[in-house]
């Protein structure tokens, strides 16, 4: 509506200032002619000549010359507005002879009805006026006297006051004149309006292509409120800064029914691995107080029940670390220290279970310095080579090294064992994901390591990347940023 508001101003306002340039333009024209009909004719109804009397502009001196004979016959026997006469003309006349004579005399001609005159003594007293002239002329009044022109209906009329008091009218018919303008007038009226009903109509079009996203956006932010979390907003038509939004809630709704699909996922995966040490627990207690045991068998029982209950610890708390991650709340307390040191110290603490399994250690660490948490970063080094040695046959070698590249520090977890899958490898990172779901529950793992090394990762400012060949074995990488 503003932008309507502005082009109808703008509209009007050219086509008034058009139509008033054109009136004055055409009122100029008239009032030149007024004034080139009215020097000659002065001598003939003014006594004494016309002194005062100004030549239009560009023109020239039209008195006649002082030898002719400036009056004529009295102004009340004028007839028309034709050439006067004397002598000099035919009869006699103040116009000059030879070709400028005969050159006005042929326009006075012309103009004999086309202009008319009217004059005032002194006293306001009329002293005479064409044939042709409108009947009762009103008398001038001071003002239009001082702007020398008037226009009353369909006549223009230009005032000529003398030094000595008398005033003389003449004037023309502007009606073929005011008719043309008023066509004019139509004609602009009309032209503006279309390029009003254009403009808005074009403008309407443009808007409501530019908002129409809009509108898709409200269906589809109801329908994913509704449920329907795969509701996409349709932006294939749409360049504005609209349709930039509008993919950026679609990439947005993406992310979120990504998020509750693993939200969704999470807790199912989570009752369910709670469920299994619960009902294992459940089921012990209740065999146990069917009748009574002995000694031992109460010793048994309340071991199957204290394992099953670390293991539902250990998914608990392993549950809170990575709800502290999601959350936000989840902070590193960095310090400068040496990496290599972080991995020769996980080493040590890892070896004994490594030589239960009959597994081989290598390392080869550079000294790195950085900015770290030192116990977070040992924790995903230790999830690492547990999980080598946890999920790989005996006698495997497994090796860690650390290396400085580009301004980054790469720590390298690779075996020798079994591998993984391809199609594993896109989820390996996911919570309770596991390659091989039964062997990986009965040995313990609750498939939360990985994804906590991850997060622990991005936490530092690095990542963690994984490659492996079924039958080759896989190496993990863990890159963090080091200090310069």
């Amino acid at each position: 509506m503003w932008h309507g508001a502005l082009l109808v101003a703008l509209v009007a306002a050219l086509t008034v200032s058009f139509y008033a340039f054109e009136k004055r333009s055409r009122l100029q024209v008239v009032d030149t002619q007024l004034q080139e009909y009215l020097t000659p004719l002065l001598p003939r109804i003014t006594p004494g000549g016309a002194p005062g009397l100004n030549p239009p502009p560009g023109g020239r001196d039209r008195r006649p010359p002082p030898d002719s004979d400036p009056f004529g016959p009295p102004p009340g026997e004028l007839r028309g507005f034709g050439p006067p006469e004397g002598p000099g003309g035919r009869g006699g006349s103040g116009l000059p002879p030879g070709p400028g004579g005969d050159l006005m005399r042929e326009r006075w001609e012309r103009g004999a009805q086309k202009f008319y005159y009217a004059s005032w003594d002194e006293q306001g007293k009329s002293t005479g006026a064409s044939s042709n002239a409108p009947a009762a002329i009103p008398l001038p009044d001071k003002d239009e006297t001082d702007v020398a022109y008037r226009t009353r209906d369909d006549f223009r009329e230009y005032i000529h006051p003398n030094p000595n008091g008398r005033l003389v009218v003449v004037g023309t018919s502007i009606a073929a004149l005011n008719a043309q303008l008023d066509r004019l007038a139509l004609r602009l009226a009309g032209a503006g309006a279309l390029v009003v009903i254009v403009g808005l109509a074009g403008g309407w079009w443009l808007a409501g292509r530019a908002i129409r996203p809009i509108a898709q956006i409200s269906r589809a932010a109801d329908k994913i409120a509704g449920g329907e979390l795969s509701e996409r907003i349709n932006v294939e038509e749409t360049e504005s800064e609209l349709g930039e939004l509008a993919g950026t809630l679609n990439r947005t709704f993406d992310r979120l029914e990504k998020n509750f699909e693993q939200q969704v996922h999470f807790t199912a995966d989570a009752s369910h691995e709670l469920r299994t040490p619960i009902a294992v627990m459940l089921a012990e207690t209740q065999r146990v107080l069917l009748r009574a045991r002995s000694a031992e068998e109460y010793r048994q029982a309340l071991e199957i029940c204290e394992r099953n209950g670390e293991r539902m610890r250990a998914l608990v708390n392993s549950l809170l670390e990575l709800a502290r991650l999601d959350s936000g709340e989840f902070a590193l307390n960095p310090e400068e220290c040496d990496l290599a040191r972080i991995g020769r110290e996980t080493l040590e603490f890892i070896a004994p279970f490594a030589e239960q399994k009959k597994v081989t250690l290598r390392n080869s660490l550079e000294p790195v310095k950085s900015s770290a948490d030192v116990l977070r970063l040992g924790q995903v080094l230790n999830n690492l080579l547990t999980n080598a040695i946890v999920h790989n046959r005996e006698g495997v070698e497994i090796s860690l090294t650390l290396a400085r590249q580009n301004g980054h520090a790469f720590f390298t977890v690779a075996d020798n064992g079994a591998g993984i899958p391809a199609e594993a490898l896109p989820h390996l990172f996911e919570r309770f994901f596991r390659v091989d779901k039964s062997r990986a529950r009965a040995q313990g793992g609750s498939g939360l390591g990985l994804s906590i090394c991850k997060a622990i990762a991005e936490a530092h400012g690095g990542s963690i990347g994984v490659e492996s060949e079924v039958g080759k074995g896989t190496k993990f990488t863990v890159r963090i940023p080091c200090a310069a």
